[in-house]
């Protein structure tokens, strides 16, 4: 498409209209302590301009080669495989060959992380939260990187190319400002980079590709940024970015970029700064296979992004579109690169301080060509329109479109009769377990609402040991389902008639009641063909139990509740229904369903009814040896079929390893596990231990808290991984202070 030219313009909006236009494109030039100093040139330039100041800044970037800068990238790449590994390793090569070059750190957990980061030299940090299919939660990434020990922090997409006019707007906005804030738009290659231009290979020139990008490139839209920058201290203090914490965005699936942006701007706690017209940031086009319909934004018409058409069916766009709404003052089409207050531009005055001057904005955010005016090639090319007004019309310029989105983007909860599901929503249990299971075998629990603080808890345990992509949750109540899809786990709503507005304590009608919608979740997911372990949130992992439990042969294993009085692990009502293991089978699933009919024909919660059915009564009469009991049922069973076994071998699991929270140490038999000093560094060897024996969630939080288990932090909504949480009197769990 041909750009408008300046006979278009006047045509298109007179000569008022056109000196409006220039002013909002003219800012001014600022010297490093902040005065006005006069007009800064002006940023209308063309391709052969563009060119020849990118040779001369090739030219003069010696001026800083020598200067030390204490910078850091944090990324969350794809993983190193096939077409995904090539685009990251050609950034990070990129990265690498910066002067001064920064320090990269993968964060979270990816395919070949161990094998690329020794090859290249970097860091890897895995404590990072993800969401349900293991993509980076954004809150938990901005903490990383703001607490990180580095002057710079910065945060950019894994295959984003920089060159050294990145390095050199940092040490520019570092001079000009003490606390700041930058971000930027990239320019897009459609194609693949010349051969020569691979920062792999062995004649890469840093000038050429800055020079090839211009004039080849297609600047992104400025509704999309691709990094984020922000010194991290001063004078060993630290200024906060926005105000409260960053909500749990699920990084790579939009909003986050303009969320962030807006909010870093309105808080205004740091000077904020838009580097798209000075640094050369470059994408080489690809598909985005996360999306459904792997469709390039290059492919659609009318100025439709490719976010934009993808939306209406992604859940995770759906997601972060709702944490948009949300949270903070965020309205749609705020938080764009034009909306910082200041920008960097390419100096040409031979008076200029740098290659790279700060200009302050007249008019932040408001004219949407202002960066077509420097760039050879845009994403939304400005265009003339005519726009009809009663009988007459009139020529106007547009640049790129305007996204009108009236949706609330609520979290749905109940899907109606014949209707399909909106943007794969709401989760259900058959869409979560082909995710989440792994070898036809799934982690389970349950919660309501009141109960978030120790399913959140738990969460951040499995997190700490890698094992968190298993698990599957079943929520009591619609806000505990609300909260959970907000956090990025797999939830799924398990409606009943049964009231958890209240506080379930150990006993309690309430508590009753609860328990038996576990076993009833875990009967369907049986008869759906998976194995299911079950367990409560209140219980500490010290290590992945799946191993140890899949080598065990019997199809029923289960948790002990006998405290260390008691010889036997299968005593009178001595199962925990709190930790088991079973596999699907046409038996076990017969066994389940008694289970389940049992206990909807009493007044107790659930537990009692494993023992009263798999060992034979309170009296346990099918009770084989001390710790385990054969359930038999009539060869009558759904699924039965000639010469199966109509006996089920049930194994209690040995209490040294898998104790309930009455059993005690076995070095000192007066002392109970949870009174031990240093538990957390467990010198009992257990895999797990179950927080039970005691009544309240008081109670049971401040054990945990005690002990150095407590590692979920509620204020910002994410898990700390190398140390529990330090909790003071001043924070509240629900009915009680700590």
């Amino acid at each position: 498409m041909r750009l408008p030219g300046l006979k278009d313009v006047l045509a298109a909006i007179g000569a008022f209209g056109l000196l409006t236009f220039l002013i909002q494109q003219i800012g001014f030039l600022e010297s490093p302590t902040n005065g006005i100093t006069g007009p800064a040139p002006s940023p209308m330039v063309d391709a052969a301009a563009a060119s020849h100041r990118a040779s001369e800044t090739g030219a003069r970037v010696n001026s800083n080669q020598n200067r030390p800068l204490d910078w850091t990238i944090f990324i969350t790449p794809q993983g190193f495989v096939g077409a995904a590994e090539r685009r990251q390793r050609r950034a990070i090569v990129s990265w690498q060959k910066l002067n001064p070059p920064p320090t990269i750190v993968l964060m979270g957990q990816g395919e070949r992380y161990e094998e690329v980061s020794k090859e290249l030299g970097l860091i890897i940090n895995s404590h990072l939260d993800l969401n349900l299919v293991k993509m980076p939660l954004a809150g938990s990434l901005l903490h990383v990187a703001t607490n990180a020990e580095t002057d710079i922090s910065v945060i950019i997409n894994s295959d984003v190319i920089l060159t050294q006019s990145f390095v050199d707007g940092l040490f520019r906005v570092s001079d000009h400002f003490d606390d700041w804030f930058l971000t930027g738009a990239r320019i897009d290659i459609p194609n693949q980079l010349p051969i020569h231009l691979e920062p792999m290979h062995k004649d890469f020139s840093d000038k050429e590709l800055t020079t090839y990008a211009k004039q080849k490139g297609v600047l992104h839209s400025a509704g999309g940024a691709d990094y984020f920058v922000w010194n991290n201290r001063r004078n060993g203090t630290r200024v906060n970015l926005i105000h409260g914490n960053m909500p749990p965005f699920i990084r790579g699936k939009s909003k986050f970029d303009n969320w962030i942006v807006h909010e870093v701007v309105q808080a205004g706690y740091r000077k904020t700064i838009d580097g798209t017209e000075a640094i050369v940031a470059v994408h080489v086009d690809h598909e985005y296979s996360g999306v459904r319909g792997k469709e390039s934004a290059k492919k659609f018409k009318n100025g439709t992004t490719f976010w934009m058409k993808n939306k209406g069916n992604d859940w995770q766009i759906y997601h972060n579109s709702n944490i948009a709404r949300t949270h903070g003052s965020y309205q749609n089409q705020d938080g764009t690169t034009l909306h910082p207050h200041h920008k960097l531009v390419t100096c040409a005055s031979s008076w200029a301080q740098s290659d790279i001057c700060v200009i302050k904005r007249v008019r932040p955010g408001v004219c949407p060509c202002e960066h077509h005016t420097f760039s050879a090639h845009t994403q939304n090319d400005p265009a003339v329109v005519e726009v009809s007004q009663g009988h007459s019309t009139t020529k106007l310029i547009k640049c790129g479109s305007i996204s009108s989105d009236h949706n609330r983007y609520e979290i749905p909860v109940r899907t109606l009769p014949e209707q399909e599901p909106v943007h794969g929503l709401p989760f259900t249990l058959r869409d979560l377990l082909p995710i989440v299971s792994k070898d036809n075998h799934v982690l389970v629990t349950g919660m309501s609402f009141n109960y978030r603080d120790m399913l959140m808890n738990f969460v951040c345990n499995l997190r700490r040991l890698g094992i968190y992509d298993r698990l599957v949750i079943a929520c009591w109540d619609i806000e505990m389902y609300k909260f959970g899809f907000k956090l990025g786990l797999p939830v799924f709503l398990y409606e009943s008639n049964v009231d958890t507005s209240q506080d379930s304590n150990y006993g309690s009608q309430a508590f009753r009641k609860v328990t038996k919608l576990k076993s009833k979740v875990v009967l369907s997911i049986l008869k759906l063909g998976y194995d299911v372990t079950w367990t409560d949130s209140d219980i500490v992992w010290f290590e992945d139990p799946f191993p140890l439990l899949q080598q065990m042969p019997s199809d029923f294993v289960v948790q002990s509740n006998a405290p260390s009085t008691e010889q036997a692990e299968n005593g009178p009502l001595r199962i925990n229904s709190g930790f088991y293991r079973v596999r699907s089978t046409p038996l076990t699933i017969a066994a389940y369903s008694a289970i389940v009919q049992h206990a909807a024909e009493t007044t107790l919660s659930e537990q009692p009814s494993f023992y009263m059915v798999l060992c034979g009564g309170k009296e346990g009469t099918l009770k084989v040896d001390s710790d385990r009991c054969k359930f038999k049922i009539e060869p009558k069973y759904e699924g039965y079929q000639q010469g199966d076994s109509v006996e089920l071998m049930v194994q209690f699991l040995p209490r040294s390893k898998y104790p309930a929270g009455a059993v005690t140490s076995q070095r000192n038999t007066s002392q109970l596990l949870w009174d031990i000093h240093e538990l957390k560094k467990n010198p009992e060897k257990l895999v797990i231990l179950h927080n039970n024996w005691i009544q309240t969630k008081t109670e049971k939080v401040e054990r945990m808290v005690r002990q150095g288990f407590w590692y979920y932090d509620r204020d910002q909504e994410i898990c700390h991984y190398s140390e529990p949480i330090s909790v003071n009197h001043d924070m509240w769990l629900d009915g009680f202070k700590l």
